[in-house]
């Protein structure tokens, strides 16, 4: 009788009740241990261009982080996160959807090293990582100038219209999954994501 009351109680667990009883627990210890930030910190473009270099489709621009305060504090709190500009180039269609010709993401990651008291950047692809003790430095400097090659320039059409679509969010990352299936309707960005669009005729 024992053996078969401590299987029910190691089964509760796993109930799908329990665990959005816990997703709503940690959604009002999220309300009330993260207060909101005087002014909140926002993503914005700078200077997207798409031109034709050596052969390939280049998509040019830069992101700045406006009222980093919001971002800084999250960081120095253990929490990480990444940087994401996903850009999809679409073919305009009259009648039928547009359709995708080519796409590119770029990432990075951002924590703070609570030993050296620096915040850190990784690339993505790439070893090289970087450290400043002022997080505006550190973005500036290696948000100021993106390059995504999004393959080669004579996929484009004479006469044919285009537009280049671009999303920038920065997302918390090392966030459980079951957690995010029980508050589908929390959103885990530390800011609002940002989404930019450039119509062109080639």
């Amino acid at each position: 009788m024992k053996a078969e009351t401590s299987t029910t109680d190691q089964n509760f667990f796993t109930y799908p009740c329990f665990q959005a009883w816990m997703g709503i627990l940690v959604c009002l210890f999220l309300l009330t241990v993260l207060p909101p930030a005087a002014q909140a910190s926002s993503l914005k473009l700078k200077n997207m261009v798409l031109d034709n270099q050596a052969g390939s489709i280049m998509a040019r621009f830069g992101i700045e982080l406006s009222a980093d305060a919001q971002v800084e504090e999250a960081l120095q709190n253990g929490i990480k996160l990444k940087l994401i500009c996903k850009a999809s180039l679409f073919e305009h269609k009259s009648i039928w959807l547009d359709s995708e010709v080519a796409g590119k993401i770029y990432s990075n990651k951002l924590y703070f090293d609570s030993l050296s008291k620096q915040f850190v950047l990784e690339k993505q692809g790439s070893d090289k990582i970087l450290k400043n003790k002022n997080l505006t430095i550190l973005l500036r400097e290696e948000w100021k100038n993106i390059i995504l090659d999004l393959g080669p320039w004579s996929t484009l059409r004479r006469g044919e219209r285009y537009n280049l679509r671009l999303k920038v969010q920065l997302d918390r990352t090392e966030i459980p999954v079951w957690l995010k299936n029980t508050l589908f309707f929390w959103s885990w960005d530390i800011i609002p994501a940002a989404t930019y669009q450039l119509d062109f005729t080639y």
